[in-house]
């Protein structure tokens, strides 16, 4: 039963690559920042393997997390990037090497953390490394910049920032990461009785009206070599139009109020 799952997922997350030379449809990478993106993808040391269940790897080595956040990259024209919760830079090393003219801002309160994830970046001089909580450093990095990539995962042991993150997030898109989308190959937080999932989205000050997580069905360019935990992810806005992540083609829409109403029942 598990292996007939597995040759469903299989089949699902592949299709063939685009004709080089072609147009891509709407919403899709063309075949060289694919290309670009595989390249960097898995050609980046997964030094978080020391202590996360997932193996380590950018975005928990989950390709389609690094598709959708390159969609979002390209769709909204976004100036910088934001990562809370660098650990051991692998998402980081990931992000400043793939867009080497965006600036990448990333913290920890970890002071081995973030020492270790500034040796390891020095030479990236799009790089800033700095040891502080992470809704400082977002807060800061919106405040500078008008559209804002920001991944949020900044989490370990009993501290979980993400809903003060949440409350500084402006004029960026936000990428959740260990969010409940609702499906059991996907992995989520939860911390005080508290899940990563829409009533924490409820909750905030102003809460988007949608938001938008993985879809599991979505057809994958390139093949999804994890094979142990995959986090759930959601994307919302604050202060920009949603639009363009209709037409990301890994996310699917929903309702907020409706997730809400549905989780409860």
């Amino acid at each position: 039963m598990a292996l007939a799952r597995y040759a469903n997922e299989l089949r699902s997350t592949t299709v063939p690559l685009p004709v080089l030379g072609s147009e891509p449809p709407h919403g899709v990478m063309s075949p060289e920042d694919l290309d670009r993106t595989v390249a960097v993808f898995y050609r980046t040391w997964r030094a978080g393997t020391l202590r996360l269940s997932d193996g380590g790897g950018p975005f928990g080595f989950d390709i389609a997390v690094a598709l959708i956040a390159h969609e979002i990259i390209d769709a909204f024209g976004c100036d910088a990037i934001a990562e809370t919760g660098c650990f051991t830079g692998d998402t980081t090393a990931y992000l400043a090497r793939r867009y080497p003219d965006l600036p990448v801002y990333t913290c920890d309160t970890d002071p081995e953390c973030s020492a270790f994830t500034a040796r390891r970046l020095a030479g990236c001089p799009n790089v800033t490394v700095s040891r502080e909580n992470s809704p400082a450093m977002l807060a800061r990095v919106c405040a500078g910049h008008r559209r804002t990539f920001a991944f949020l995962d900044a989490h370990w042991g009993r501290a979980w920032p993400l809903p003060a993150e949440l409350e500084v997030l402006d004029g960026a898109v936000a990428l959740i990461h260990d969010f409940d989308i609702g499906h059991q190959r996907f992995s989520y937080d939860r911390y005080g009785g508290r899940s990563c999932g829409p009533a924490l989205l409820a909750r905030m000050s102003h809460p988007p009206a949608r938001y938008f997580t993985v879809n599991p069905l979505a057809s994958l360019p390139v093949p999804c070599l994890q094979t142990g935990r995959r986090a759930g992810v959601a994307v919302i806005t604050a202060g920009l139009d949603p639009a363009p992540l209709d037409r990301n083609p890994y996310l699917q829409a929903r309702v907020l109020g409706a997730a809400c109403a549905g989780a409860a029942s």
